[in-house]
């Protein structure tokens, strides 16, 4: 007697003695969310990639543009595939404000691409809820500047919901766009005055 296993995310095939039998795998997929998947999409107007590209890839340095106040390097170099920083003291949509926890999480470099201004990380510890968390963050030029997209795919997140987490990054990232709008454009006038 032979068995033969062949599975998908949806149908298990078993080839017993030349009958093949498909399963629909409910009860593996049972209880069981698709990940959650979203964007956030912010514009740095005035400003050209190849400016915006250099503090993004500082990965040890989210903090100086992003809205949480500690980033550290926990190992490797930053922005070198497989460095990790740790992030702490930034609020969620659904923290207790009675209570004095403080957010962090460990987030890995998986790979990034200068040529393409992209990166890809992901939360490999942390005490927000992020299981098999995954980001790209991606530069594109437009006309106006430069557009900062932020793509992400995770578990569902006990206690939130998707809304929640596509609030918690679209209010991120415009922080963001427009800290580093500020910052390039106060140090480019700061250039002029200085010639």
């Amino acid at each position: 007697m032979r068995l033969y296993l062949h599975s998908t995310s949806y149908f298990l095939t078993l080839l017993v003695c030349g009958i093949a039998t498909t399963l629909k795998m409910e009860s593996i997929e049972q209880g069981r969310e698709e990940k959650w998947k979203g964007k956030a999409i912010a514009e740095v107007k005035g400003v050209k990639a190849e400016e915006v590209w250099p503090l993004l890839e500082d990965f040890f340095g989210l903090n100086k543009w992003f809205p949480t106040p500690l980033c550290i390097p926990v190992e490797g170099l930053s922005g070198q595939p497989g460095c990790v920083r740790f992030c702490a003291g930034f609020k969620t949509p659904v923290d207790d404000e009675t209570k004095k926890t403080v957010n962090w999480t460990k987030q890995k470099l998986l790979s990034i691409d200068p040529s393409q201004w992209t990166f890809t990380y992901s939360i490999v510890e942390g005490n927000v809820g992020f299981h098999s968390y995954i980001a790209t963050w991606k530069l594109k030029p437009t006309p106006e500047g430069t557009e900062i997209q932020w793509h992400y795919e995770v578990e569902p997140v006990e206690g939130w919901k998707l809304e929640y987490l596509n609030t918690f990054t679209d209010k991120g990232l415009n922080a963001m766009a427009k800290k580093i709008e500020e910052g390039l454009k106060t140090m480019e006038t700061a250039l002029k005055f200085h010639n």
